[in-house]
């Protein structure tokens, strides 16, 4: 699988595609105060969801119009987040990223290194006109990713949260093909 994805490289970061032994690493990192932020990922998180959403993530890289990272730390090759884009439904010239980071490694600029990173990767991987992300809008760690990938704020809206099985509103921030 890890042959759909080029990998990418920063100094702290090796971004490559998720695999079905990453589940545990991702299950180990989605505690409670991370999936409050996520839309989709439920909390308690196990290893056998985190399969599945791996198995589910695999099959929509085959088909295209979607890419999903783990980002590993090279000083120790531990997985410690994920990073993902893909044409949205509502509209073929969209790509919503979506990203999340082991608790433990946020504040430390994991995120927008791999963030400026990937950038021109998912362009070159997904032709889409326009590059979207929204977060809660008590998230601000979140909008500070967003500008760091040269992102402006385009307004609010809510978002349907299945991990609690409701409406969140939720900044969004937008990026044009350069």
């Amino acid at each position: 699988m890890s042959g759909l994805l080029p990998v990418i490289e920063t100094q702290r970061l090796i971004l490559r595609a998720i695999e079905p032994g990453d589940a545990a690493a991702l299950a180990a990192n989605l505690t409670p105060a991370v999936t409050r932020w996520l839309a989709s990922w439920p909390d308690p998180m196990t290893p056998e969801i985190a399969l599945a959403r791996i198995a589910r993530s695999q099959a929509a890289m085959r088909r295209g119009g979607h890419v999903f990272y783990v980002l590993e730390r090279r000083s120790d090759r531990r997985v410690i987040g994920g990073l993902s884009g893909g044409i949205t439904a509502a509209d073929r010239q969209r790509m919503e990223l979506a990203y999340h980071l082991a608790e433990d490694c946020q504040g430390s600029g994991y995120m927008g290194e791999a963030a400026r990173a990937a950038l021109p990767v998912l362009w070159s991987l997904i032709p889409v006109q326009v590059m979207e992300a929204g977060a809660q809008i008590a998230n601000a760690a979140s909008f500070g990713v967003m500008k760091a990938m040269g992102m402006t704020p385009v307004g609010e809206r809510l978002v349907y949260s299945s991990a609690r099985d409701r409406q969140e509103a939720s900044q969004f921030f937008e990026v044009r093909r350069p």
